[in-house]
């Protein structure tokens, strides 16, 4: 008989997504989980002033962006500066966490239509957010362009870690793509969903890009788990794909100005990035 884990859901509002955030009320357990991984995490920053996270998964729904937030939380309790920046630019999410305004963030920057970098604090000491911004029409050729490699460098300056919560690594290429501009890829595995050769497709995307996989995280470790780990993982795949975008993990809508700006791309300036409390408060510089 087969146990079949129900799919996790990508919380809609902000009071759905604080229930699954790391906090002072959190049970013993989950707490001492994120403290294992952190721990085991900072050792493998390959003596980086800045490491740089990719928080990834094989598949929809196994979440991803959970734990990026959690772990960037849990990292953050060290008293380290930790920058989590929303990659998802086809499906953001990290927002709603943090009860911020999605404008002005990472796919404005990366397309050139602003060279301000507007950070924003969160209500957990040492961690800030850059948002996802407007969907874009191009995510993967965003990730790849210049201007991912300028940003990067620059928000290295400013902090210690750097969480970048990314898309599925089967379903479309954006998490592929950073392979070498990351220190690593922390996968998360959905306890009794996942299947064998969805995990052994994802790692070997990421093994041929030359990506480092620094680790794997098993989440949901709930019940009894499925064991339906048969063949024929690449007509499953391709079945997938159509699904991923009829549920709407697409491109989206996005402002015409996109085309029209993209061609010309200004340099990040080279003061410190602007940070806001809330999302419609005053910005003000990084102390």
């Amino acid at each position: 008989m087969l146990f079949r884990k129900k799919r996790l859901t990508t919380p809609k509002t902000q009071a759905a997504a604080k229930q699954r955030m790391l906090s002072a009320n959190s049970p013993f357990a989950i707490k001492e989980a994120y403290n294992s991984i952190r721990a085991k995490l900072l050792f493998t920053g390959k003596g980086e002033k800045c490491p740089v996270f990719a928080v990834t998964s094989a598949m929809m729904h196994d979440g991803k962006t959970t734990n990026a937030v959690n772990l960037a939380i849990s990292i953050a309790s060290t008293m380290k500066r930790v920058l989590l920046i929303d990659g998802d630019m086809r499906k953001p999410t990290v927002h709603r966490y943090f009860g911020l305004e999605n404008k002005n963030g990472l796919s404005e920057i990366l397309a050139g239509l602003t060279n301000e970098v507007k950070i924003r604090k969160t209500d957990v000491e040492n961690l800030h957010v850059l948002t996802s911004g407007q969907i874009p029409p191009n995510p993967a050729e965003l990730f790849g362009s210049k201007q991912m490699d300028i940003l990067l460098a620059y928000v290295k300056d400013y902090f210690d870690y750097v969480i970048i919560d990314t898309p599925p690594v089967n379903v479309v290429s954006d998490a592929a793509i950073l392979a070498e501009k990351i220190t690593g890829y922390v996968f998360v595995v959905q306890s009794g969903k996942n299947h064998y050769n969805e995990l052994s497709y994802a790692l070997e995307t990421i093994q041929q890009m030359n990506g480092n996989v620094v680790g794997m995280v098993l989440n949901d470790v709930t019940g009894k788990s499925s064991s339906h780990y048969g063949g024929g993982y690449r007509a499953y795949r391709q079945g997938y794909y159509k699904g991923y975008y009829r549920r709407g993990y697409g491109y989206g809508g996005y402002y015409s100005n996109y085309e029209s700006s993209y061609e010309s791309k200004p340099e990040l300036k080279t003061q410190k990035p602007k940070t806001e409390q809330k999302p419609d408060s005053q910005s003000t510089e990084q102390q």
